[in-house]
């Protein structure tokens, strides 16, 4: 069964501790070494050693950022025998970072924004079959 998420959708500003947490995550995505192990993690799981072969950094340096994205509970991990694996924390974090990449690509393709789902089911259903033509 799907959760629910009231966050945000209350009238008005968010929250302090809300907003702190926010700027936190994006945040850690604020550096090209943390944005590239998290994409990288969107695909599969690595361990400390194999994401240090796909960034450009050593070993300990990505222990390093790997402790400060699970801080924020962007990434986990997973023990197999002495080896430790990551992954991304959960579905939010691929869909975050997805769309971050989506936006990326209409900003630098210049593509007009998406229409917002309530903008779609307000749309008369006329209207809706011909721009489908």
């Amino acid at each position: 069964m799907p959760i629910d998420h009231p966050v945000g959708r209350e009238p008005g500003p968010l929250p302090e501790d809300v907003l702190l947490d926010i700027a936190d995550t994006f945040g850690m995505l604020s550096d090209a070494t943390r944005a590239q192990i998290v994409y990288l993690l969107t695909k599969r799981e690595y361990s400390v050693n194999e994401l240090a072969e796909n960034v450009p950094v050593s070993p300990s340096a990505v222990s390093h950022h790997l402790a400060r994205l699970r801080a924020v509970r962007l990434v986990q991990t997973r023990r197999d025998g002495n080896q430790v694996f990551y992954s991304i924390d959960d579905a939010h974090v691929e869909a975050l970072f997805r769309e971050a990449l989506y936006h990326l690509d209409h900003v630098r393709r210049n593509l007009p924004d998406h229409p917002r789902e309530a903008d779609v089911a307000e749309t008369p259903i006329s209207q809706k079959e011909s721009n489908h033509d």
